[in-house]
């Protein structure tokens, strides 16, 4: 064989072997089928404001809300899976990754935010160990029975084991027939807006969070921005506490609920107290540990018998 037909097929075993090697992994990893551990029943669902679902597991209970709403547009939108909208009394597959939740779908995934994780049934407070009471620090053991996020702003929480939630009145602020203009910053970003809230029928609607504070409400938009304008509001996350005597809802300052630097779970113990409108909690074992300080959105008293419905 000459000497240069030898030189190319050689070059040309060479390079074989390489784009073998390179492109095998791509041929033999295929892309991972996500998995769905969790599955849950849907109890209710609401479409005031937004589509949202309260589904319960064997032992949590999630508040989701659907991800579909757009800053404008015709009428509501409602999340579906297999092109079925998702209905009180379905068993549905998902998983929970940080604040989001995904259900199985021909077309891919359906996304929801994952507003409230609870307990179906709140556990007991498990006996501190010795020498950890905290009542020395002027702190009292405590119970996270309860995570989620809201806009930063909002007063009032819907925790599903607080029956109380329920008593409370409209959200936008008045009667739950209130039909008062609300200046609010659309969650899509953007200056603040005038809108007249109202339940849907047509016309192009925009989603905002009052100026004011409160949880946001939906309404057709009734001119142009307000002055001052600014970003959307940011999501914070929030804690559902039981110390004592006392129920606690509690909002983080930052990405996450931290505590020397690591992660407030559902079901820690903390050692916590309180002062005016603020919570200063450390972790329960390190009483010398820096304190982590929250805002007290609200304070109820406990309610043990309806805790477990």
């Amino acid at each position: 064989m000459p000497r240069t037909a030898r030189s190319l097929a050689f070059f040309s075993f060479v390079l074989g072997g390489v784009l073998s090697f390179c492109l095998s992994p791509l041929w033999a990893k295929e892309k991972p089928v996500p998995e769905y551990p969790l599955s849950g029943k849907v109890l209710a669902s609401s479409a005031k404001g937004t589509h949202s679902y309260q589904i319960a597991t064997d032992s949590r209970i999630y508040l989701m809300m659907c991800m579909r709403v757009s800053g404008f547009h015709w009428g509501m939108a409602e999340c579906k899976v297999n092109d079925k909208p998702i209905a009180v009394g379905d068993t549905i597959q998902f998983r929970v990754d940080g604040d989001k939740a995904f259900m199985p779908d021909l077309k891919g995934e359906e996304e929801l935010r994952v507003l409230t994780t609870e307990f179906k049934v709140i556990p007991e407070l498990a006996p501190a160990a010795a020498g950890e009471s905290g009542k020395d620090a002027g702190s009292e053991r405590a119970q996270v029975i309860g995570t989620g996020v809201h806009i930063r702003g909002q007063k009032m929480v819907a925790w599903s084991t607080d029956p109380s939630s329920v008593k409370r009145p409209s959200y936008n602020g008045g009667s739950a027939g209130s039909m008062a203009p609300v200046m609010a910053i659309p969650v899509t970003g953007g200056a603040p807006v005038m809108m007249m809230p109202t339940m849907p029928s047509s016309g192009a609607f925009v989603m905002g969070v009052p100026a004011t504070g409160g949880a946001p409400v939906m309404g057709v938009r009734m001119g142009g921005p307000a002055m001052g304008g600014g970003g959307p509001p940011p999501w914070v996350h929030i804690l559902r506490v039981r110390a004592g005597e006392s129920l606690y809802v509690l909002e983080c300052p930052g990405k996450a609920c931290e505590v020397d630097k690591k992660q407030i779970e559902l079901g820690d113990t903390v050692l916590m107290r309180a002062e005016k409108k603020w919570a200063f909690v450390s972790s329960e074992g390190n009483s010398g540990g820096k304190e982590a300080k929250f805002r007290i959105l609200n304070e109820t008293e406990d309610e043990p018998a309806s805790d477990t419905q």
